[in-house]
């Protein structure tokens, strides 16, 4: 019976650059792409004019250092840790989310928002190869 030797040499790097996976890469831009996007349904919305409430929440987000997106009003961090306000768009109207609400990125996330942005990345990566 004879040895069988064999070398693998495998460049972690590499896969990563490669498969668009590293900080501010494709995936990257994707996944920050389609969670802003996809995530406004929760976020708490006020129905008064763009002009009658300039800091509305819908219009503060945005994305910094090419990786977070971040609401960038005063009250934000005190819509987003308060369950108990009252908040428009129950799924009332067209423009209604399926409950807008506080932990918008949470509940985004827990109802098929991880399985939406996945889907979409093994999507992105197929496309690279």
């Amino acid at each position: 019976m004879s040895k069988l030797n064999y070398q693998c040499s495998f460049n972690l790097e590499d896969c990563i650059k490669k498969l668009g996976l590293e900080e501010r890469g494709k995936v990257q831009q994707f996944v920050t792409n389609e969670f802003m996007k996809n995530v406004q349904p929760f976020v708490p919305f006020d129905l008064a004019g763009k002009y009658d409430n300039p800091g509305r929440l819908i219009d503060s987000c945005h994305i910094e250092d090419g990786t977070d997106v971040v609401w960038s009003t005063p009250y934000a961090r005190r819509l987003y840790y308060h369950p108990e306000y009252k908040f428009q768009g129950k799924g009332k109207s067209e423009s209604d989310g399926p409950g807008r609400g506080a932990y918008w990125a949470d509940r985004y996330m827990q109802n098929g928002g991880r399985e939406e942005i996945e889907k979409g990345v093994r999507a992105e990566i197929r496309k690279l190869h």
